[in-house]
């Protein structure tokens, strides 16, 4: 059986980018490219919390998806000068370290916008060897549906809420 994959187009993991603002108390954010890290190395795991159930006399089990819990582990090359690599570093003694976090589709472009999340997050640093600094990305509650548009490589989010 052949089925029609006309206009299908492969989305690459380079079309899915991630942004930190490293200003996160400023009253707007300064959003940087999280990178250089490795191909795969930095997935967000959603964590799905999923409650099943079965009565008596059904024949199978409910299935309620009560939440998420994402988060990110992020195996960052440390380079001087990297502005995400100076803020994590900043960061890497203390607790409650809170930012920004922006996820853009590039492959979900509708005239000069990109379709994007924004969420509140926690950054905790598991590991610093010197050419490495790893850490977890805690995304907090719910994220903001929005879109950026991009002036050179800078994104401007822009919530739904106010379009």
């Amino acid at each position: 059986m052949n089925f029609d994959t006309t206009g299908m187009e492969k989305i690459l993991e380079s079309q899915f980018v991630r942004f930190i603002d490293t200003t996160p108390t400023s009253l707007s954010p300064t959003w940087k490219l999280i990178g250089p890290v490795e191909t795969g190395n930095a997935q967000v795991e959603y964590n799905a919390e999923i409650e099943r159930a079965k009565w008596i006399v059904d024949k199978s089990a409910r299935t309620n998806h009560k939440s998420n819990d994402k988060q990110m582990s992020v195996p960052l090359q440390a380079y001087k000068g990297d502005p995400v690599f100076t803020f994590v570093n900043a960061g890497r003694d203390q607790l409650n370290y809170v930012t920004h976090v922006l996820e853009v589709d590039l492959w979900d472009k509708s005239t000069n916008y990109y379709s994007a999340k924004m969420s509140n997050a926690t950054i905790g640093v598991t590991s610093y060897n010197g050419d490495m600094i790893e850490f977890d990305l805690y995304f907090d509650g719910d994220p903001e549906d929005g879109k950026i548009s991009l002036a050179g490589q800078v994104p401007t989010f822009i919530p739904n809420t106010s379009l």
